[in-house]
């Protein structure tokens, strides 16, 4: 099936909250995850991946009959429900260490989870990716309906500001139009720097030294705000950004990527907030080697 932009696609990845409520069985799984199937196939332009369930571990595990029901749940999609949707196979190959606490998959296992589900939306669906810059007037204007809301896309220039509470080291820079901020770095020094990349500049920060107490931070985001102005209603957007962490040991807790809108509502200016992780990854430390690719939840211009 081919699948227009206007078209959503959904994922159920799991039932393994059944797996602990009271009363609920197998069967009774089978049957609510089958209403759900129905009506995405009696509604145009939504369309649905269901997923095995991934396994669980630690104090968070499956014994018994539990465990039995969880496995054949995981038979059936790949049996019985690939008649009428595409499904994914998210368990075989999921193990506890790309798990938060046994349960929750972290950021290895949503890029784990990510390999395993992209294959078959591009299998099923075409669907526009969203480009990231590649020159820097690649930025949003009519003409340019994916282009960036902030301007210089591709981190050129020197001139960003480093603040003392970020503690940068002497001959650091940031680029044109970006700004730092940080806070609880006692103990630690970081330097700025950039690296040619692809496109534009990589903007790369070494942090060196032991922090002094746990909850430190840095942010980098652009100096001005972006102005909604030009965007109309019903435009999407939403905040990408690539990722890489060279060590050799661990010790960053997250690297989150976060779009926040403010606007007004009833009167009162209210804050939102978009971000690639939740509350399930954030007590995860990341690896000491990692690259991908960060996005936030997409918002809806009103």
């Amino acid at each position: 099936m081919a699948a227009v932009i206007s078209s959503t696609v959904w994922m159920l990845p799991s039932r393994t909250n059944d797996s602990t409520t009271a009363g609920m069985t197998l069967a009774d799984s089978k049957a609510n995850v089958m209403k759900i199937v129905m009506a995405f196939l009696n509604t145009p332009g939504k369309y649905l991946i269901v997923g095995t369930g991934t396994p669980r571990f630690g104090s968070k595990a499956l014994a018994g009959q539990a465990l039995t029901d969880a496995i054949g749940y995981k038979d059936w999609v790949l049996s019985y429900v690939s008649q009428f949707v595409p499904v994914v196979n998210i368990w075989d190959g999921f193990t506890e260490a790309i798990t938060v606490e046994g349960l929750h998959p972290n950021i290895l296992g949503a890029d784990f989870i990510s390999s395993r589900v992209v294959p078959i939306i591009t299998a099923n669906f075409e669907f526009p990716g969203i480009p990231l810059p590649t020159d820097a007037g690649d930025v949003y204007s009519a003409i340019r309906p994916f282009g960036c809301l902030n301007a210089n896309p591709l981190l050129a220039g020197t001139g960003g500001s480093l603040p003392a509470g970020v503690n940068a080291a002497a001959g650091s820079v940031l680029a044109d139009g970006y700004k730092a901020l940080g806070s609880g770095l006692a103990g630690i020094t970081t330097r700025w720097f950039e690296e040619p990349a692809a496109y534009g500049e990589a903007r790369c920060i070494e942090l060196r030294g032991k922090m002094a107490a746990a909850g430190g931070y840095i942010y980098m985001q652009p100096t001005a705000n972006v102005i909604q102005t030009n965007l109309a209603a019903g435009d999407v957007i939403e905040m990408v950004s690539a990722v890489e962490i060279m060590g050799s040991s661990r010790g960053i807790l997250a690297w989150e990527a976060e779009l926040t809108i403010t606007k007004t509502v009833s009167g009162a200016s209210s804050t939102f907030y978009y971000r690639s992780m939740d509350k399930y990854q954030e007590p995860f430390t990341m690896p000491a080697s990692f690259a991908g690719a960060l996005e936030t939840q997409r918002s809806t211009i009103d």
